[in-house]
């Protein structure tokens, strides 16, 4: 069985993953070490079971129009390399 944090399962063809990751980034201030935890989109990229590409998009707390629109973007740009075409317009 597959975890989120392990390697997925190997399928044929285009295909992507998307799921909350959390990121870690260490600052140094004048009173030593501090870690701060990021939450983020990773879409992942796979073809034929192999990783092709990852995209992290951070998350806020607030996030603005410009943010989701970002998000829609770059859903919409995984799933159209997935279906390797365009999609249609209406009546087509």
């Amino acid at each position: 069985m597959a975890s989120a944090e392990r390697e997925p399962v190997c399928r044929p063809g285009r295909w992507v993953s998307v799921r909350l990751q959390h990121r870690d980034v260490r600052i140094q201030g004048d009173s030593g070490d501090e870690t701060v935890s990021y939450a983020g989109i990773v879409i992942t990229s796979f073809e034929n079971g192999a990783e092709i590409g990852a995209r992290w998009i951070p998350l806020g707390v607030d996030p603005s129009e410009t943010d989701d629109e970002q998000l829609i973007q770059q859903l919409r740009d995984a799933l159209i390399w997935q279906a390797r075409q365009p999609p249609k317009a209406a009546g087509e």
